[in-house]
């Protein structure tokens, strides 16, 4: 089985290049032009977005137009007319096959939803804005909420196994950076790299409390745009 390159873009963005095709998640800004390369070089693209968010979302990522191009977006991305490209609009729990990949769109606890493909041979997961999103200074009601739609969405994911997971972990939720990230890894396993997105702030560094539940998960912590590991 082929090795996989990971590309780091910027923020939730990232590129999965398994040999075969280029899987395009949440493309915001590319400030090395890694996707722009590969499009160059003419490769197959697959894009996909999660949700409207102005950091998951630029309608650029239309530019790429080709008769290689694949788009999967969730159904409230409006579509350019005249896309050459195949399109693709998903909401949470459709599940879609393209070319023999699988393509499940799960929920999420902001907009939008979450992906996991199933190409035959590896299964990626890309989070979207799915969180436990538990900011201290809010009110306590809406804490419980973030508590329940956490534990709603995430438990939809109990036994999956991936390859490689992107999951947010934001350093604006300060003590509750984690506990997202530590529920996820409660349901699902992840076998080749676990790939912190979304951080908003100083770079993870994993606790001890993280780093003792889950010494055995193989962590990738991308420190700049560009960035590129091999799983």
């Amino acid at each position: 089985m082929k090795d996989t390159n990971i590309y780091f873009l910027n923020h939730s963005g990232v590129v999965i290049d398994d040999g075969r095709r280029c899987y395009v998640f949440d493309y915001y800004k590319d400030p090395k032009g890694i996707v722009q390369s590969l499009y160059t070089e003419g490769r197959e693209l697959w894009f996909f977005v999660s949700h409207f968010h102005g950091d998951h979302y630029n309608p650029e990522v239309f530019s790429f137009d080709s008769k290689k191009a694949v788009y999967v977006v969730h159904a409230a991305i409006s579509l350019p007319q005249g896309l050459s490209g195949r399109t693709y609009s998903l909401s949470p729990y459709d599940v879609q096959l393209i070319d023999e990949v699988e393509v499940h769109m799960y929920g999420s606890t902001d907009e939008g939803g979450s992906f996991y493909v199933d190409t035959g041979r590896k299964q990626f997961f890309h989070a979207g804005d799915l969180n436990w999103w538990y900011w201290m200074e809010d009110i306590e009601a809406n804490k419980r909420q973030a508590t329940i739609d956490a534990r709603r969405e995430l438990d939809k994911l109990t036994h999956m196994a991936v390859d490689v997971a992107f999951f947010p972990v934001d350093a604006r939720l300060e003590t509750a950076r984690e506990w997202g990230a530590l529920s996820f890894l409660r349901r699902v396993k992840v076998r080749k790299a676990f790939v912190p997105i979304h951080s908003n702030g100083l770079l993870w560094q994993p606790s001890v409390y993280f780093k003792a539940l889950y010494e055995d998960v193989p962590l990738w912590i991308p420190k700049m745009d560009g960035e590129m590991v091999t799983v």
